[in-house]
Order: C-alpha cells, then sequence, then structure tokens
C-alpha cells in the first residue's frame, strides 16, 4: 500500500475508524455510499462493513473478511484482507473524527462529478445542433444531482406515508386488543399518568443515591420483557452479574445474603437452574455493561440491537455516568446536555422509547420539603429537563426518617413516584409498594 494522495489518505483513514471501533457507521452510512471511494480496495472493505451492518452483525474482522470474500474473492486475494491497512489501523485514535473524513470524501467526489460535468457540457457546446435550451436543462439537473450527493434523504416522508403507518399501527393495536399506543411501564399508577412509555420520547427518572433508580427501571425493564418486548438495558454502573443477581430475588425466594455472600444452598442452585432453563431462557432482555461509554458506543450498540430485533426500549442506568468526552470548552452541564440530545435524536430515528436514569443534586438534602421534588432538583436540571419528555422522581419516605403519613397511615414499604414534566401529557403523583431489600415491587 504506497497510495500517498490526499484523497486516497482520507479514504484510508475513514475505512481504518469504522474497522477499528472508534466510530459508529451509522453515522456516515448511508451518507457515505461505497461508489464515492476511488480506491477500489478500501471499496471493497466497506462494502463488507455495511453488509455487516445491514445484517445486523457487529464489526469483526473474520466476518468481515468473509463478507469481502463473498463481494469479490479476486479482490481479496489480490489485497491480502484487512492486511491491507495494518499501518492505517495502527495509526487510528480515539480522537479520530469520522463524520470529518466522511465530509473530505463527499467533498471530493462533489469535485470530481462536477469536473466530469464540465467535460460532457463543454462536448454539447461544441456541439452547434444541440439547442441551448437542453445544455442549461442538463446542467440545472446535474448540478442538483451533485448538490445532493451526501445527504441522507431516507428520512425524508410524504405526509400520506406517514399516515399510513400511523393508521397500521392502530388497526394491529384493534386487532390485538391493544388498549394503549405506549409500552405500559408494569407500574399502573405510573401508566395511568404517562399512558406508557411511547416511541421516540425519552424518559428521564431520577431519585437520591440508593433511593430506588436502578431497582424501579429494572422492574419495569422486567415487565415489559415479560410482556414480549425487547428491552435493551445498558448499565454504566452496576455489573451484569449485579442485575441478574436483582432480577433472580425479584422472581424466586432465594436468600440475598446466601446469593451476595454465603453461597446458595443445593436447592437454591436447583431453583435458578429451573428458572433460567424456562422463563428467563426466552426472555427478550438484554443487558450491557459499558464502562466509560461514550454516547457513539451507546448509539452504535442501540443500531446493532434494533437490526437483531433485540431493542423495542432503551434503559440507560445511568447518564451521569456517561464519559462525556467534552473539549476544554465545554462543562460538565453542556457536555451532559449534548449528550443527553444524543440519545433524544437517537430514540427518534429508532422510534424506540428510552428510560434513562440520572442523578438528584445533594442541595435538596438542606430543604425541610425534600419530600416535594422540583425539575431543578435534577443534577444540571436544565440540560437534562429540556431534552426529556418525561421527568420522575422517586421518593421513599421512610429512608428519611417519615414512616407514617399525615392521616397516620403506614409509609414502611411505600414508595412515591412523581411526575413532574409531560411533554405530551399529564402529570401527578402515584405510589407503589416494595420490600425492604427492593427487590419486589408491585402496585400500591
Amino acid at each position: 500500500m504506497k497510495k500517498e494522495s490526499v484523497g486516497f489518505k482520507s479514504e484510508l483513514s475513514f475505512v481504518c475508524t469504522l474497522l477499528s471501533g472508534v466510530s459508529d457507521i451509522s453515522l456516515v452510512y448511508p451518507r457515505v455510499q461505497p461508489a464515492m471511494l476511488f480506491s477500489k480496495e478500501l471499496r471493497l472493505i466497506y462494502r463488507a462493513a455495511i453488509a455487516l451492518f445491514d445484517n445486523g452483525k457487529a464489526m469483526d474482522f473474520t466476518l468481515l473478511e468473509h463478507e469481502m470474500r463473498c463481494i469479490d474473492d479476486e479482490l481479496f486475494g489480490e489485497i491480502n484482507g484487512i492486511s491491507y491497512v495494518n499501518e492505517g489501523l495502527i495509526a487510528v485514535t480515539d480522537d479520530v473524527h469520522i463524520v470529518t473524513y466522511a465530509d473530505l470524501i463527499v467533498a471530493e467526489y462533489q469535485r470530481n462529478s462536477l469536473r466530469l460535468l464540465a467535460m460532457e457540457l463543454n462536448a454539447k457546446c461544441s456541439n452547434p445542433s444541440v439547442p441551448v435550451e437542453d445544455i442549461i436543462q442538463l446542467a440545472d439537473t446535474k448540478l442538483t444531482e451533485i448538490a445532493g450527493l451526501g445527504l441522507d434523504s431516507t428520512s425524508t416522508r410524504q405526509i400520506s406515508q406517514i399516515g399510513e403507518d400511523v393508521l397500521k399501527r392502530h388497526m394491529r393495536m384493534l386487532a390485538e386488543g391493544i388498549t394503549s399506543v405506549g409500552i405500559p411501564t408494569g407500574l399502573a399508577g405510573v401508566d395511568s399518568i404517562i399512558g406508557g412509555f411511547l416511541p421516540g420520547e425519552v424518559a428521564t427518572l431520577s431519585a437520591l443515591t440508593s433511593h430506588g433508580k436502578t431497582a424501579i427501571s429494572l422492574f419495569m425493564a422486567l415487565k415489559i420483557a415479560i410482556s414480549g418486548k425487547a428491552v435493551y438495558m445498558i448499565s454504566l454502573e452496576m455489573s451484569m452479574e449485579q442485575l441478574y443477581g436483582r432480577i433472580l430475588l425479584s422472581l424466586t425466594n432465594i436468600s440475598p445474603e446466601n446469593l451476595r455472600q454465603h453461597g446458595l444452598t443445593a436447592a437454591e442452585i436447583e431453583v435458578v437452574k429451573t428458572l433460567n432453563e424456562t422463563k428467563l431462557k426466552e426472555l427478550p432482555l438484554y443487558i450491557d455493561y459499558i464502562a466509560s461509554a461514550r454516547t457513539e458506543d451507546i448509539r452504535s450498540k442501540v443500531k446493532l440491537a434494533r437490526k437483531r430485533n433485540q431493542c423495542d426500549l432503551l434503559v440507560l442506568d445511568y447518564i451521569n455516568q456517561m464519559d462525556m468526552g467534552g473539549g476544554s470548552d465545554e462543562t460538565l452541564a453542556t457536555s451532559l446536555g449534548n449528550a443527553m440530545k444524543k440519545i433524544k435524536d437517537l430514540a427518534v430515528e429508532e422510534n424506540i422509547p428510552a428510560l434513562v436514569l440520572a442523578q438528584m443534586n445533594r442541595e435538596i438534602d438542606k430543604r425541610t420539603d425534600n419530600s416535594k421534588h422540583k425539575l431543578s432538583d435534577l443534577r444540571d436540571s436544565g440540560v437534562l429537563e429540556q431534552a426529556s419528555d418525561i421527568v420522575m422522581f422517586i421518593n421513599r419516605p421512610e429512608l428519611q426518617g417519615k414512616v407514617k403519613d399525615n392521616n397516620g397511615e403506614s409509609l414502611v414499604g411505600v414508595g412515591f413516584i412523581t411526575v413532574l414534566k409531560n411533554r405530551n401529557g399529564s402529570t401527578g403523583i402515584t405510589q407503589f409498594r416494595y420490600n425492604n431489600t427492593m427487590t419486589r415491587i408491585s402496585d400500591y
């Protein structure tokens, strides 16, 4: 590989960035089409990467080389597969911006298209038999086409097409006896306020530390998965084994102490084995732990999960743990806002709801009315609130020393969920019950 042109270097960096996993292919495809790459060798690799993406497969070099052979076995042999770009892969770093390389590729393809058009127009202008009006029409049509190169028009739809999809969804609901457009959360009280999780919307769930953010989200995820909807849960804090343990405790009567400290008894092991081989075997609940996740990582994972029919609902636990990757000129709040905006964009693009967990400000501890939540209780509240369609808070009075309400009713094992923002519906407060380990949750 000795090609040193600026265009080739841009294409090499573009392809190697995709292969390294630093960036998500959906950021640039279908905007950058294979035909836009002038290098036939790099074009082959890019076509194979697209094939993997379209088939819902992760970027894997063995699978990639298989796709390359299927597309052009002769060229694959000439370049010796992926080894053709070994030098470029070594040079890739986390700082690489795939969109910048895409811009360069599209711009160069447009320049070349303009050169070809200029040659064609010159030939026609030299021919007196070609009417000037035809030449002008050709120039106008071709220039419009060239200007549109690199623009993703797949998201543009005629209004009646949108209407047809809406009608089909409601007809299917009627036929199947479904009475809610949204995905039921598993808590009737919450559903009565927000109507379930709606496609394209982001619901933010917040609480003080150890007040049950993860427990409530896991309960909802489990209930939704049991109903047949695929739930894709990304954890940035708890390990997959820890989350599995919570699910186990919510579905069985095994001892929490045995699971976490002493080890399961023989009888408990049999219970777990049976659960794994029956109920959990077919449950469409997918859990992914990603350390120091960036929005690009989440976007890539969700896109892939959607291709595999593994994501009807995204659960993110929790956004404050993300690697914001902000520049020196960005505050943490600005970086958080940008991350939340990208999660919202992803939910709209994939037409799925997202449940995002978020921290609360510690300032609430200084208030005497800390059970009466405000939107400003969200940590970095402005940016999170703006991108959220729904904002909910969890409150467990007994953890704050309040064991009875104003009517003398016990508040032990009673929690409250307050919906303070609902862009497309009502707000309100509902209650739920829980056990002392917060592994069993139910309607009030």
